[in-house]
C-alpha cells in the first residue's frame, strides 16, 4: 500500500486498493503452506510444524515491531520503557510454562531441556561484542531476520556480517572454551521450579517497575502503554491482518511461539546457531575443511544434511 493510500480515510480507501494490499499476505501464506507440505514429505511433520512456528514468529515480530535491542536503546537514551515492559511481560508469560516444564523434563508428554551454559570470559566478551554490534546494526538476531524479510536491504548486509561473525566464533571456539569460566547455574536445579519461577517473576516485575520510575522522573508520566498500538492502524481497519499490533499482542504472541518451540523441538527458541551453520556450509562448499573444526566434530550430520 502506498503512502498516499495509507493516509486516506477508511471511506476513501477503495476495495481495489485494499485487495492489492492483501496480495502479499496471500503470497506469504501460500509460501508457508507450500513449505510446510514440502518439509512434511521430505523431512518430517515435526520439521514442518517448526517451520510454521518460525513463520508465526516472523509475523508477530514484524506486525508488533517487537524489538529487543531497540527497547533497551530507547530506554537508556530517552528513558522510554514501554518496550522493556513488553519484554518483561513476554518473559513472565513464557516462564509460567517453562519453569514447571523444565523442572519436570516434559511438556505435553514430550521430553524437553533448557539451554544452560557456563558463565565464562567468552560469554562476557561475546555479550559486549554482540551488544555493540546490535546497536550499530540496529537489530538483534531475530530483528535482523524479520526486518530483512520485511524488505530492509540494509539489514541484509547486517545478516551477512552476522553469519560471518558466527563462523569466526565457531572457528575460535576451542580458545573460548579454554578461557576461565564458572560452572553453569540453573535456578531450577538450585531452588526447584516453583521457587525459580517466583524469583524470575519478581525480577521481571522489578525491572518493569524501575522503567516506570525512571520514565516518570524524566518525562513526568509513563507514556506508551502495553495496550497501545505500535503505530497508526491500517486504514481499512484490518490491523490484525496488516498491523501494527499493540505491544501486548507481540508479547503474548512471542510467548506462544516460545512455548510451541519448546513443545515441538524439545528445547527453547534459538536463532544464532543457524547463522554458524549457514556460513560453515558455504565455506565447506568452497573447499574449506570446516568439518575438521572441533565445533563440528559432534555435529557432522548437521553440516552434511540439507539446510
Amino acid at each position: 500500500m502506498s503512502t498516499l493510500e495509507a493516509s486516506m480515510p477508511p471511506a476513501l480507501s477503495s476495495p481495489r486498493s485494499a485487495a492489492r494490499g492483501n496480495v502479499p499476505v496471500f503470497i506469504a501464506a501460500a509460501a508457508l503452506v507450500f513449505g510446510a507440505a514440502s518439509l512434511t514429505s521430505v523431512v518430517s511433520l515435526r520439521q514442518a510444524a517448526l517451520f510454521l512456528v518460525g513463520g508465526l514468529a516472523g509475523v508477530v515480530l514484524y506486525h508488533a515491531a517487537f524489538g529487543f535491542t531497540a527497547a533497551w536503546r530507547v530506554f537508556i537514551s530517552d528513558r522510554r520503557g514501554a518496550g522493556l515492559r513488553a519484554q518483561m511481560l513476554l518473559f513472565a508469560l513464557t516462564s509460567l510454562v517453562f519453569m514447571p516444564a523444565l523442572g519436570d523434563g516434559r511438556l505435553f508428554d514430550h521430553a524437553v531441556r533448557g539451554a544452560v551454559a557456563p558463565l565464562s570470559v567468552g560469554l562476557l566478551v561475546g555479550a559486549f561484542m554482540f551488544g555493540g554490534g546490535m546497536q550499530i546494526a540496529g537489530g538483534c538476531a531475530s530483528g535482523t531476520l524479520y526486518t530483512a524479510g520485511g524488505g530492509n536491504t540494509r539489514m541484509i548486509v547486517t545478516l551477512l556480517a552476522f553469519i560471518a561473525g558466527s563462523v569466526i566464533g565457531v572457528a575460535h571456539q576451542p580458545m573460548w572454551q579454554n578461557a576461565p569460566s564458572h560452572p553453569a547455574v540453573s535456578l531450577i536445579q538450585v531452588f526447584g521450579p516453583m521457587t525459580a519461577l517466583v524469583i524470575s517473576l519478581a525480577l521481571f516485575a522489578a525491572i518493569a517497575w524501575i522503567t516506570m520510575v525512571l520514565e516518570r522522573r524524566r518525562h513526568g508520566a509513563v507514556v506508551g502503554t502495553l495496550t497501545g498500538p505500535a503505530g497508526p492502524p491500517a486504514p481499512d481497519g484490518h490491523r490484525w491482518l496488516r498491523g501494527p499490533w499493540p505491544l501486548v499482542a507481540g508479547a503474548v504472541g512471542l510467548a506462544a511461539v516460545n512455548i510451541a518451540t519448546l513443545a515441538i523441538a524439545g528445547r527453547p527458541w534459538g536463532v544464532t546457531s543457524a547463522f554458524a551453520l549457514w556460513g560453515s556450509k558455504v565455506l565447506d562448499a568452497m573447499g574449506v575443511p570446516v568439518a575438521t573444526w572441533p565445533y563440528w566434530a559432534t555435529r557432522t550430520a548437521e553440516l552434511r544434511a540439507s539446510v
